[in-house]
């Protein structure tokens, strides 16, 4: 096998590719619980591991049109369980380190953009 050769993925039938994501994503999610750890960190891990960079089970490209929906359907349910999970109070005690957080980040990424950028653009030429 070559460096520029394309590796087939272990499932290639998009159907079968969403049912393992999902089986795997809720064992992710329960082990998670009995760990008492975020959930996502586990999903992270799951997902790099049968992604195209590790083990090749599951390639988002096979998925064609519909990753954008299911893209926008987890977007959707992470941001719902954030939702419900917020604690206002303990959200309005933490407003200035969560405005210090947000400004410097603002301004770290606003920085950031045009060192990007420029790599961007080299790698390019």
């Amino acid at each position: 096998m070559s460096a520029g050769e394309a590796v087939e993925p272990v499932l290639s039938d998009p159907a079968l590719a969403v049912a393992v994501a999902l089986i795997v994503g809720m064992m992710a999610q329960a082990v998670a619980y009995h760990l008492r750890m975020p959930g996502i960190v586990l999903l992270l891990a799951a997902g790099v591991l049968l992604g195209p960079d590790v083990l090749r089970v599951v390639e988002p490209g096979s998925l064609g049109p519909a990753l954008q929906m299911l893209v926008g359907y987890a977007v959707a349910i992470i941001l719902f369980e954030g939702g419900l999970s917020l604690n206002l109070r303990q959200l309005s005690r933490e407003a200035r380190s969560i405005r210090q957080l947000v400004t410097a980040g603002a301004a770290l990424a606003s920085g950031m953009l045009p060192i990007a950028d420029g790599i961007t653009l080299a790698r390019r030429r």
